[in-house]
């Protein structure tokens, strides 16, 4: 059975944005979703050469920078989103 790596590198990315406390600049927060969704994309698609399983379906080669690039916007997403639900839980909350 394939690991679907798009939607666990989304719940990560909702995840972060969700339990970072407070409101993020959009900068600072497409920034650190870059950085941390690069690592984890980058971990996931050797984690799935390694298992057998192409992440996102694809074969070799130019397939490893798409699956990173693919993934990485997928945290970025998810942590937006995931900031987007915080506001939307802690409004009318005073901290």
């Amino acid at each position: 059975m394939p690991v679907p790596w798009g939607l666990v590198t989304f719940i990560i990315g909702l995840f972060y944005g969700w339990l970072t406390p407070g409101r993020e600049a959009k900068w600072a927060l497409f920034k650190t979703g870059l950085l941390i969704g690069f690592v984890l994309a980058l971990v996931f698609v050797l984690l799935g050469f390694l298992v057998g399983v192409t992440p996102l379906g694809l074969g070799s080669g130019l397939s490893i920078f798409v699956s990173v690039v693919v993934l990485t916007l997928l945290f970025i997403l998810g942590a937006w989103l995931g900031d987007v639900i915080e506001r939307a839980t802690t409004k009318g909350v005073r901290q």
